[in-house]
């Protein structure tokens, strides 16, 4: 039996479906849950469009947001479920997020 290599459409679907499993979380060496969440609330309050005439809900612009973290030093990686201590859940996508509310972990 000969093995042939996948061909370009086959290769194809096997990187869709190896990059698509898990979600993408934080990590930055040392730090803690309360490091992220003090670096994730701050990032999204720098990064937001306020809603309705007070600061507790505003749209978090992502590419800032993920910017802000990075500059602060952490990383974003996809992990499976569950990620591996040390990695946590920030704001995904261009939401609304109620801003006395913890970040996701």
């Amino acid at each position: 039996m000969v093995m042939r290599a996948p061909s370009g459409i086959g290769l194809a679907i096997v990187v869709l479906l190896v990059a698509g499993c898990g979600k993408h979380y934080w990590n930055r060496a040392g730090a803690g849950a309360d490091d992220f969440a003090r670096d994730s609330g701050e990032c999204a309050r720098e990064h937001a469009l306020y809603r309705g005439g007070t600061r507790d809900f505003g749209i978090v612009l992502e590419d800032g947001y993920k910017a802000c973290l990075t500059d602060r030093g952490w990383v974003r990686a996809q992990q499976r479920e569950p990620p591996p201590p040390g990695w946590f859940r920030g704001i995904e996508g261009d939401e609304t997020v109620k801003f006395t509310a913890p970040p996701p972990r």
